[in-house]
């Protein structure tokens, strides 16, 4: 999940494969509820028992509880926090963590409003006309993740497909358990994680320790695993994972990949300056935006978003519309509805360039009878050259689009309605925000 905040899941971390660019490090993501796993031992080294086949090699609980313990006292080292509380993992499967993540899904989001933003995100081109984000989500997640922690159980799960802990198990326990002890000691509950309707902020929390357990992960891989551990587990992104990455829409994979590269560079900007007392205040006052994480020197400087907000229903389009779904899309976001699908890297340069002076946006999905619609995208920038580099970008993007737009704003506002026919389109008043 990555940390699938949308989905409304929240509190749940879970290490997901890197496999964008070979070599990288496993990275993380976000469901919640309770374990689909069946013990394989008193020992609490457990696995999922739907895929018999696939744990056809004998776990060694002793020698894996040793290993874990291990690794704990090195990670308690290199992060400089103590644990409060014994974390034993349990291993699972690939259909075990399949099992564990569509339990959670059916129980622990909210269904219409992913169905909405799901029907948001085709209109601006997002993703293909009637594809559910909520099977997207899952099937990536699914497909990619090495491991998880569950902030609500206290619960850390890893991928073992052979039931055995090797160096991929041990990479991915490092990351998690850091997890585990960015709980206890700062509690991941007052990150504030998975709010509705603001999945920007979200996003930009989640970087936080994400990006804390992946430099933390990095550095006890660099003092404790050997080389032909650290090319195991490096290659390990290799396949039908890799494929299935590069083939899920532009907006999964860059919200999936930016806790742990994004907040990576972000936690590690922070620790090179301050040490990890430096890192460990963050907790305290978590970044507000992606634009944040972004552009550090906003955080520092206690530059936030501005609060933007919609109009009502207008009063012409007569009755049985409704506001069905708001959220803020916030730098990331708008970054790659600028940039497309795999864009090139004078595209990629050139949306965030457009998108670089965000200061806070609020989209909106007005549905009303016979399947009409129409999205209001009201944005906010830091400068006059930012609103009109914004525009400029969002009107080739909207030519792309089949249906009818108009853009409007002032030097530091701007505002993009997208509706289903021309009548609609009318409908809304095209002017400067408030």
């Amino acid at each position: 999940m990555h940390f699938r905040t949308r989905s409304g899941i929240g509190a749940l971390l879970a290490s997901l494969i890197v496999v964008a660019a070979c070599g990288s490090p496993p990275a993380t993501a976000t469901p919640t509820l309770g374990p689909r796993a069946s013990a394989l031992s008193s020992a609490g080294i457990t696995a999922s028992a739907t895929s018999s086949a696939s744990l056809s090699a004998t776990p060694n609980p002793t020698a894996d509880l040793a290993t874990y313990a291990r690794i704990e006292t090195q990670v308690e080292a290199v992060r400089d926090l103590a644990p409060k509380a014994p974390v034993t993992p349990i291993l699972l499967d690939e259909q075990g963590v399949r099992d564990w993540m569509t339990k959670a899904m059916e129980s622990g989001v909210d269904h219409t409003a992913l169905a909405a933003e799901s029907r948001l995100f085709s209109h601006l081109g997002l993703l293909p006309v009637g594809a559910s984000l909520e099977q997207l989500e899952l099937d990536l997640d699914a497909g990619e993740a090495l491991g998880f922690y569950d902030a609500d159980t206290k619960q850390l799960y890893i991928l073992s497909t052979s039931g055995t802990v090797g160096a991929e198990q041990q990479w991915v326990f490092s990351h998690e358990f850091t997890h585990a002890l960015q709980d206890q000691n700062f509690g991941l509950d007052k990150v504030a994680i998975d709010a509705p309707n603001q999945s920007d902020r979200d996003l930009a929390r989640t970087a936080l320790p994400e990006g804390d357990a992946t430099l933390t992960m990095m550095q006890w891989a660099e003092r404790n695993m050997s080389i032909l551990g650290l090319l195991s587990s490096a290659f390990s992104g290799l396949g039908p994972q890799t494929d299935q990455f590069n083939n899920a829409p532009a907006i999964l994979r860059e919200d999936l990949m930016f806790p742990y590269e994004a907040g990576l560079s972000f936690v590690e900007g922070v620790y090179e300056k301050g040490g990890w007392p430096a890192v460990d205040k963050l907790y305290a006052k978590p970044p507000s935006s992606t634009s944040q994480i972004l552009h550090p020197a906003l955080y520092a400087a206690g530059i936030g978003p501005v609060a933007v907000t919609l109009n009502a229903v207008p009063a012409t389009l007569g009755t049985g519309w409704k506001l069905t779904y708001q959220d803020t899309m916030g730098e990331l976001q708008l970054r790659v509805w600028l940039e497309g699908e795999h864009p090139t890297d004078a595209q990629a340069t050139a949306a965030d360039s457009a998108a670089s002076s965000w200061a806070g946006d609020r989209i909106g999905l007005y549905e009303g009878p016979g399947g009409e619609w129409a999205v209001v995208l009201r944005t906010q920038w830091r400068s006059a050259s930012g609103g009109t580099a914004f525009v400029a970008a969002a009107h080739q993007t909207l030519a792309g689009l089949s249906s009818p737009s108009a853009v409007c704003g002032d030097a530091t506002h701007a505002d993009i309605i997208i509706a289903a026919d021309m009548a609609v389109l009318g409908s809304f008043p095209c002017q400067p925000a408030e």
